[in-house]
């Protein structure tokens, strides 16, 4: 089950999406979703998938809209001011389940978000899943800096990605000894690879 609610975040309300497991929650969660200018919302197919498995699993998952997309106030920053919309979407979902596990996710741009918010974070997500990472220069669009992370993470990515290049994800998780997993012939937005993607995810999480 899923519902809407707003959030006052640092510059304006949040819309935030949020899934309701069926029984008891055994934990909660925030997923990420890809760039808003270029038509990403909550409802792409792969945080979708994220939030669909994570609420099987049983956390209650926030999918916040990212500034200026869906109904969200203030407008795009290079995801700088979203890290900080992200912090205040942990802060509140924390505020509601103060006992449950914290887990996290994110897809390209979301993913990007998801990392720099996770690097702020002290008490930080017990597992954390990031999809189409972006750590270097997407073409056509800006260079991204992605910070150094430790933790349980998986890293997911397409080997055909043509947006965030998977030598580049290879280069950025090497001195980190980051593990990832990589779909044969994927494009960035894993077309085809959705069962796949599901199966890898489903094990990863262990709550």
């Amino acid at each position: 089950m899923s519902n809407t609610i707003f959030l006052n975040g640092p510059v304006g309300k949040i819309e935030v999406v949020v899934d309701v497991p069926q029984d008891k929650p055994k934990g909660f969660a925030i997923v990420c979703h890809p760039h808003p200018l270029q038509g990403g919302t909550p409802h792409h197919k792969v945080p979708a998938l994220l939030a669909t498995i994570l609420a099987e699993r049983g956390c209650v998952v926030y999918r916040p809209f990212f500034r200026g997309a869906g109904q969200s106030e203030g407008i795009h920053n290079e995801g700088f001011g979203e890290t900080d919309d992200i912090l205040a979407v942990i802060e509140y979902a924390r505020s509601q389940h103060p006992d449950l596990p914290f887990y996290a996710a994110g897809f390209s741009f979301g993913a990007h978000v998801m990392a720099k918010a996770y690097d702020a974070l002290t008490d930080r997500p017990l597992q954390m899943v990031l999809c189409g990472l972006p750590t270097a220069t997407v073409q056509g669009l800006r260079h991204y800096v992605t910070p150094d992370l430790k933790g349980d993470i998986l890293l997911i990515h397409g080997e055909a990605d043509e947006v965030t290049l998977l030598s580049d994800a290879i280069k950025w998780a090497q001195p980190q000894k980051h593990a990832i997993t990589v779909f044969p012939g994927a494009n960035h937005f894993f077309t085809g690879y959705l069962k796949q993607m599901r199966v890898t995810i489903s094990r990863f999480f262990t709550m």
